[in-house]
C-alpha cells in the first residue's frame, strides 16, 4: 500500500483501539476489504482528502462489526429473531424506489432500514430512543449538509429510509463503490465474489435491529441486491420481491450523472466516458442477473410497477404492491401515506437536469443492453435527453 491510511491492517487496529475488542466475528471481511483497498490503491487516483475519507468509512465498517459480535456474544437470543416475510424493492437505480420506501415508512405496521441505524446499528435501538442520541445527532447534521444538487437527486434524511448496502458494506461485499470511485477491478470480483456469508451476516444486523422492538414487518430496498438475488432469496426464502420499470435511458443517464456527481466529491480526475462504460456495464450486469432470476424454474412471482404509474399515483401504487403481498392498509396508514405526498410533490428540493452526451455512450449500444429486458417487461426505451 502507498501509505498507512489504506493499509487494511492499520485500518483493523484503529477500530479495534476505538472499541477496545478484538472479534471482528469471522475472517471473511478480509479478502474483501483487501481486494477493495488494493483497487483503490491501484485505480481510483484519489487525493489524501479522499484516501482520508475512505481511511474513515472502513474504520467504521470494522467498528460495526466488532460492536454487533460483541451484543450477540452478549445476547445469542438475537439469532432467534425472525425476519418474517420482508418486503425487498430489488430494482434497478433511480427508479424510483427510494420515494416508495419513503412512503411505506408512513406504516407502522412496517420496518424500516432508518439511515441513523443502518450506519451504527449498536447499540441496537429499543423503546424510546433518545432523541439527542449521538448517532442521531450526527446523522442530522450530515443530512443537513448533503450539497443542493445531491438533495436534488436523491432523498436524503437522517430518520428516513436508507440502502441495505450499509449492511453488506459491513460484510466488506458490495459492487456500489464504482458509484464513489474509479476501481474496476475491485467491481469485477465483487460481481463474482460469494456472497451467501454476507446476507447471513445481513440478516444478523436485521435481527439486532429488531431484537428489542415490537415485531414489524421488514422494507428493504438495494439495487445491488440484482447481482445476488439467488443468495437473497436463500435467507430470505418468503420475501416479497418488488421492481419498478423506467425507460432504460434515463436510468442511465441519471446514474450517470449520480456517479460523477459523487466521484468528484473524491477525487479531480474523473472521466466521464469511463464512468459511462462503469455505469453500462453495472446496468447490464443488473439486467442479465434479474432475467435470469425470474426465468429460473420454480421462480416466485414478483410485483411489477411502471415508474410511471408510481409518479402518477405514488399512493395506488402502494397499495396495488399491499394487494399483491397479502398486506392490509388501515385508513389510519392511507391518511399517513397521502400527507407525505401532499408535503413532499416531486421536485420539491430541485430539479436535476441529466444527459447521456457528456459519458460517451451511444443508443444502440445501450438500446442492445437493455432490448431484451424491454421486451419481457414492456419498458418503453428512448425518452431519455441525448
Amino acid at each position: 500500500m502507498g501509505d498507512a491510511l489504506l493499509d487494511p491492517a492499520v485500518i483493523e487496529r484503529a477500530a479495534a483501539k476505538l472499541t477496545g475488542l478484538e472479534d471482528f466475528g469471522g475472517d471473511d471481511w478480509r479478502e474483501a476489504l483487501g481486494v477493495l483497498l488494493g483497487a483503490i490503491e491501484t485505480e481510483a487516483e484519489l487525493p489524501d482528502a479522499g484516501r482520508r475519507l475512505v481511511h474513515g468509512e472502513m474504520v467504521g465498517h470494522l467498528v460495526n462489526r466488532l460492536e454487533i459480535q460483541h451484543w450477540v456474544e452478549r445476547h445469542p437470543e438475537i439469532r432467534n429473531e425472525v425476519i418474517a416475510a420482508p418486503l425487498v424493492i430489488a430494482t434497478l437505480p433511480r427508479t424510483g424506489q427510494t420515494a416508495a420506501g419513503w412512503l411505506m415508512h408512513r406504516d407502522p405496521g412496517n420496518r424500516s432500514l432508518i439511515s441513523w441505524q443502518a450506519k451504527r446499528p449498536c447499540p441496537p435501538p429499543g423503546l424510546g430512543v433518545a432523541a439527542d442520541d449521538p448517532r442521531i445527532v450526527k446523522a442530522r447534521a450530515a443530512a443537513a449538509a448533503t450539497p443542493a444538487e445531491l438533495r436534488a437527486m436523491h432523498l436524503t434524511g437522517a430518520e428516513e429510509p436508507d440502502e441495505c448496502h450499509w449492511l453488506l458494506s459491513n460484510a466488506c461485499r458490495t459492487p456500489h463503490q464504482i458509484y464513489a470511485m474509479r476501481v474496476p477491478s475491485h467491481y469485477a470480483w465483487a460481481r463474482a465474489a460469494a456472497m451467501r456469508s454476507a446476507y447471513v451476516y445481513h440478516r444478523l444486523q436485521l435481527q439486532l435491529l429488531q431484537w428489542r422492538l415490537p415485531p414489524a414487518r421488514w422494507v428493504l430496498k438495494n439495487s445491488p441486491h440484482l447481482l445476488f438475488l439467488e443468495d437473497l432469496a436463500a435467507v430470505y426464502p418468503d420475501a416479497h420481491f418488488v421492481q419498478f420499470h423506467r425507460d432504460p435511458l434515463e436510468i442511465l443517464a441519471s446514474n450517470c450523472s449520480l456517479a460523477l456527481f459523487l466521484r468528484r466529491m473524491r477525487s479531480e480526475a474523473v472521466d466521464p466516458h469511463e464512468i459511462g462504460e462503469s455505469i453500462l456495464r453495472l446496468l447490464c450486469d443488473y439486467v442479465e442477473a434479474l432475467l435470469r432470476f425470474r426465468r429460473a424454474p420454480g421462480a416466485r412471482p414478483w410485483i411489477d410497477v411502471a415508474y410511471t404509474d408510481f409518479i402518477a399515483d405514488p399512493l395506488r401504487e402502494v397499495e396495488r404492491i399491499y394487494g399483491a403481498a397479502g398486506i392490509s392498509m388501515s385508513p389510519e396508514t392511507r391518511t399517513r401515506m397521502a400527507k407525505w405526498i401532499e408535503e413532499n410533490p416531486r421536485g420539491r428540493h430541485g430539479r436535476h437536469e441529466y444527459h447521456l452526451a457528456p459519458f460517451g455512450i451511444e443508443r444502440e449500444r445501450a438500446r442492445a443492453c437493455f432490448a431484451e429486458y424491454c421486451e419481457v417487461y414492456c419498458v418503453p426505451f428512448g425518452g431519455s435527453p441525448a
